[in-house]
């Protein structure tokens, strides 16, 4: 029986692809499946997942609608209870599918909708440039702004059942849009178990600029609150780009 479903969605990954896997199969477990779902690569993305052989249980390479509607395919066939999505430019800390599973077996989460924990970020290669210790999940921080690393958190997928997939509509936050459909249920692993590259959509204007409209759509708070954090992501975004650069000299 899987417990964990690690779902990666690629499209022309190949830069990044070998050290994300590897990161995975290294401490792969019985318990855990990995999910590669290919939104038809022209580069070598698909060579190097097939140089796996069956360490990657699901591969399946076609035309998408970007990054969210490859996750809403992955949950479709996902067997495990527990659901983590990685970007191909992540990479699992030594030990983590260990640290998560024994969490699990220690304990009753199943009325838990989400377990988080912490990430370090790192530039474009691998070098680690910052960290973040407060990702454990609080609604009334939440709302305000997405204080969770989504790649270090499990997802039960019951939960997915109950709200919907992800909305393919938005392109980089339809992450922040599925978890503020309600206040969840969740827990906290108080240890560093990933680390995410930084820039992308993750680290965008246009991310921003759907992290707002979400937060009106539910409208959780006042206009200028809102407007307020939305200006505080931006200022973020400037910040870690001068990180980026920094690294560079």
């Amino acid at each position: 029986m899987k417990v964990i479903s690690i779902v990666i969605a690629t499209y022309n990954a190949g830069k990044t692809l070998n050290r994300c896997i590897d990161s995975i199969i290294t401490q792969k477990t019985d318990e855990i499946e990995l999910l590669i779902i290919d939104g038809k690569s022209s580069d070598d993305t698909i060579k190097i997942v097939e140089s796996y052989g069956e360490k990657v249980d699901y591969l399946i390479s076609e035309k998408d609608k970007g990054i969210y509607d490859a996750w809403n395919k992955a949950i479709k066939v996902a067997q495990g209870k527990w659901i983590m999505f990685l970007g191909a430019d992540d990479m699992l800390l030594d030990n983590c599918i260990n640290d998560y599973l024994s969490f699990l077996e220690n304990g009753n989460h199943n009325l838990c909708d989400i377990i988080s924990a912490k990430c370090l970020y790192c530039d474009e290669n691998g070098k680690i440039i910052n960290k973040n210790p407060n990702f454990k999940y609080d609604f009334d921080v939440f709302k305000y702004y997405m204080n969770i690393s989504h790649g270090s958190t499990l997802h039960n997928k019951n939960l997915f059942k109950e709200l919907g997939l992800f909305d393919i509509s938005y392109k980089c936050s339809a992450d922040y849009d599925f978890l503020m459909r309600r206040r969840l249920k969740s827990e906290f692993i108080d240890k560093y178990m990933i680390v995410m590259q930084m820039g992308g959509t993750s680290f965008s204007l246009r991310g921003v600029k759907e992290t707002f409209n979400i937060k009106r759509k539910y409208k959780y708070c006042s206009f200028m609150t809102d407007l307020y954090y939305s200006f505080k992501d931006i200022l973020s975004i400037i910040y870690n780009s001068f990180l980026l650069k920094l690294c560079k000299f």
